[in-house]
Formats: C-alpha cells, sequence, structure tokens
C-alpha cells in the first residue's frame, strides 16, 4: 500500500523559518524532527510510521555527505546531492503523484525533518526552497517528480539512466513548465530526444536546439492532448520536432553566415 506522508501549513513553516536564519547548520540539524502539529491526508493510504520517516531521513543525509556536507557545496557538489537525492527520494518515498502533489508535504520534509540539508544546499532566504508554493523550485519536491517522470521500469526496477543523461540547463527547460515535465511520457521522449548521439553531429549549440525546440513545444500543447497518446506516438514527434528545429537552427546560422 502506497504511504502517507506528514504535512505542515505555510504559516508553521515560515516561523520555523524565521527561527532557522538565525542558526548555525550544526543548529538547524539539532532541531530537525517530526512535527507535533503535522498532519496526513484522509485517504489514499497509509501514514508513514517513524521507522520509515528516519530511514528517508538517513539516506537523504547520506546523499549530502556523498556531496561534501556539511562543507559548502560548489555547483558539482549540488548535482551530485540533486541526481543521487531525487532517485533516493523516488525509491524510498512509496507514493502516488497525488501525494506528492501536495504542497505541504515536501514543506514538512524541507522544514521538519531534513532542514539542515536545505540549509546546506540552498540556505534559508529562498522560501520557495522550503516552502512548497511552487513544486518545480523545493527542493525535494522537483528532485522527485524529476525522477518518477524520466523513470523508465523495466521488471518492476527504476532505471534512472535518463536523469543522469540531462544537463541542469536541460532539466529546468523541461521541468520549469508544468504542462512538458507534468506528463512524464512527454517529458521522457524529450529527454530522449535531447540527449540522442544525433545531435553531437548537429552544427548549432545543444542549448540552442534545446531552446528552440521546447519554443516548439510549448506552441503545440494548446491543440495537443499528450498524456492521451501512446508514448511511441509521442516519441516520434518529439524526434520530428527536434530534426525540425536543428533544420531551422542551421538555416538561420548559414544565413547569418
Amino acid at each position: 500500500m502506497t504511504l502517507l506522508y506528514p504535512r505542515i501549513t505555510p504559516a508553521e513553516a515560515k516561523m520555523l523559518l524565521a527561527r532557522y536564519d538565525a542558526l548555525s547548520l550544526e543548529d538547524i540539524r539539532a532541531q530537525a524532527g517530526p512535527s507535533p502539529v503535522a498532519f496526513y491526508g484522509t485517504t489514499g493510504g497509509t501514514p508513514a510510521d517513524p521507522g520509515h520517516l528516519g530511514r528517508l531521513v538517513d539516506i537523504l543525509r547520506a546523499c549530502a555527505r556523498d556531496a561534501g556536507y556539511p562543507r559548502p557545496p560548489d555547483d558539482r557538489d549540488k548535482i551530485l546531492f540533486d541526481r543521487a537525492g531525487a532517485k533516493a527520494l523516488h525509491a524510498t518515498m512509496n507514493m502516488t503523484p497525488a501525494e506528492a502533489g501536495q504542497p505541504d508535504v515536501w514543506t514538512c520534509l524541507a522544514t521538519c525533518l531534513v532542514p539542515d540539508v536545505v540549509a546546506w544546499r540552498f540556505g534559508t532566504r529562498t522560501h520557495e526552497r522550503w516552502i512548497g508554493t511552487g513544486l518545480v523550485r523545493h527542493t525535494f519536491a522537483r528532485l522527485w517528480w524529476q525522477a518518477h517522470a524520466l523513470a523508465v521500469t523495466h521488471d518492476g526496477s527504476a532505471d534512472h539512466s535518463l536523469l543522469d543523461r540531462l544537463s541542469e540547463s536541460d532539466l529546468n527547460q523541461i521541468f520549469e513548465r508544468r504542462a512538458i515535465g507534468g506528463t512524464p511520457p512527454l517529458a521522457r521522449a524529450l529527454a530522449r530526444e535531447l540527449t540522442a548521439q544525433r545531435l553531437e553531429s548537429a552544427s548549432v549549440s545543444h542549448r540552442a536546439v534545446v531552446r528552440d525546440v521546447t519554443k516548439r513545444l510549448r506552441r503545440l500543447l494548446p491543440f495537443t492532448s499528450f498524456a492521451s497518446l501512446d508514448e511511441t506516438v509521442i516519441q516520434h514527434r518529439m524526434h520530428a520536432l527536434v530534426s525540425e528545429s536543428v533544420e531551422a537552427l542551421e538555416k538561420e546560422t548559414l544565413r547569418e553566415a
């Protein structure tokens, strides 16, 4: 059975954040733990027990330590944590997308259970990394959704190789647009095309292709229900879209030469 996770309100979270702002990383960790005001959803699963939550906390802290915690992270450390954390969250949190879409779940995880990890990764001043007002920006929500959308299941196990192949810029282009990242078959199809070997031989930059393709895709979204299409059909559509983009960019480069 799937699990339900503890939640707290944004108002409670803001009070915790105000307290953390004046504390060291070590002191923030000392205050981490279950909240007495946390609550659970009433349907859709079984509340996660303290043992499971403790394992989740240990796993996330282990991912942070592997990326250099508590030493201040550089860009490489941040990406290392994000990739490991995404896989760990997806593998450990037995939750449905409906539960993962509840902002207060992620707010509780960040502000109560592992606030030291969030403070290490992002500091305490950027509230959207702590409070689940926007799931594409939250420290943990964005990682779970990346892993969930890009995972390919084989014999009951999730393959996250697509996630590993994408750069941070690529992930931002896909997942900061919920109409794309929120439709897993579309996100996977686009990710496959953006990491395809054929792009390596293109005479235009990878970043230019990614930006152009996402613009073309966003123009299609109001007229195409990708959620209702078979993933093979979506893959063919994305292959054609990337081909169109590369061809258009190469022609533009020639005109400017």
